[in-house]
C-alpha cells in the first residue's frame, strides 16, 4: 500500500501531460482558421500550422529518446515542458510584430517539447505501479488527452475567436487602415490564452521539479546501433507506416474542420 501511496503523484503528475498536448494540438485548428484573417493568409498558407508543428515532432522525437535514455525520464519531461512552456510564450511577442515566421517557429518550440513528453509519458506511466496494471494505466492517462481534445477547440473558440463576423474577403473591401486596425486586434487575441497555457505549463514543471520521480532500475534491452536492425522487425516498419498515415489523416482533418464548418454554417 505505502508503495502504491508513493507512485500517487507522478503518476498524476504523468497524467497531466496527456493533457497538455492534447490542448496544444487542439487548438491548431482554431489557429488555421484564425490567421487567415489576423495574418491575411489564403487557406493553404494557414496550412502551414500544421506542417511547423509537427516538423518538431519529426526532428525531436529521436533527440528526445536518446536524451532520456542517457538522463532520465524527469529531465526529459522538464526539457519538454520549458520547451513548451517557451513556445507558447513567444505567441506574445509574435502577435505584437505580426510575422507569420515567428507564429510557425513558436510552435514548431511547441511541439518540440511535446516530442519529448510523448516520448516519455506510455512507458513512464508502465513503471509507475504494479507491472501487471500498467495497460490500465495507460488507458486511464491516455483518457484525459481525449479529454483535452473535446475541450480545446471549446476553450480556444472562446479565448481566441472574437465576435467580429469579418472574412478575409471582408477587410479587402474596407479602407486599409480600418482592416489594419482589426487585423492587429485579431492577432493580440492569442495573446492571453498562450501566456496562460505558459504559466500552466511552467506549474506543471516546477511540481514535476519538487516531486521525487521514479527511475527504471534496470535499462532496458539495446540494439546493436544500427538502423538496420530496427528495420527487420516487420511489423515495428509497418507500425511505423500506419501511424504517419494516420497521422497525415488525422492533421488533415483536424486542421481545417474548424475551418470547413465556418465556411459552411458560419452564423451556427
Amino acid at each position: 500500500m505505502s508503495k502504491r501511496k508513493t507512485f500517487l503523484i507522478p503518476f498524476a503528475l504523468v497524467t497531466s501531460l496527456f493533457f497538455l498536448w492534447g490542448i496544444a494540438n487542439s487548438l491548431n485548428g482554431i489557429l488555421i482558421n484564425h490567421f487567415q484573417l489576423a495574418l491575411d493568409l489564403k487557406r493553404w498558407q494557414a496550412g502551414l500550422v500544421d506542417f511547423a508543428f509537427y516538423l518538431g515532432y519529426f526532428f525531436l522525437a529521436l533527440p528526445a529518446g536518446l536524451f532520456m535514455q542517457r538522463y532520465g525520464y524527469k529531465k526529459g519531461i522538464l526539457l519538454g515542458l520549458l520547451l513548451y512552456a517557451g513556445g507558447a510564450l513567444l505567441f506574445y511577442p509574435a502577435a505584437e510584430v505580426r510575422t507569420y515566421g515567428f507564429f510557425l517557429f513558436a510552435l514548431f518550440t511547441i511541439a518540440s517539447g511535446l516530442a519529448f513528453l510523448e516520448t516519455a509519458a506510455n512507458p513512464y506511466v508502465s513503471i509507475l505501479g504494479d507491472p501487471a496494471k500498467a495497460e490500465q494505466r495507460i488507458n486511464f492517462a491516455q483518457s484525459f488527452n481525449g479529454l483535452s481534445i473535446i475541450l480545446g477547440p471549446l476553450l480556444g473558440s472562446v479565448l481566441i475567436f472574437t465576435e467580429n463576423d469579418f472574412t478575409r474577403d471582408d477587410l479587402m473591401l474596407m479602407p486599409e487602415a480600418q482592416a489594419e486596425a482589426i487585423r492587429i486586434a485579431e492577432a493580440q487575441t492569442v495573446q492571453t490564452p498562450y501566456l496562460g497555457l505558459a504559466l500552466i505549463v511552467l506549474l506543471v514543471a516546477l511540481l514535476f521539479y519538487l516531486t521525487p520521480m521514479p527511475e527504471p532500475v534496470q535499462p532496458g534491452e539495446r540494439s546493436d546501433g544500427r538502423w538496420q536492425s530496427i528495420f527487420r522487425h516487420r511489423h515495428l516498419t509497418l507500425g511505423i507506416l500506419a501511424q504517419f498515415f494516420y497521422v497525415g489523416a488525422q492533421a488533415c482533418l483536424w486542421g481545417y474542420f474548424i475551418d470547413f464548418k465556418l465556411a459552411m454554417a458560419p452564423d451556427e
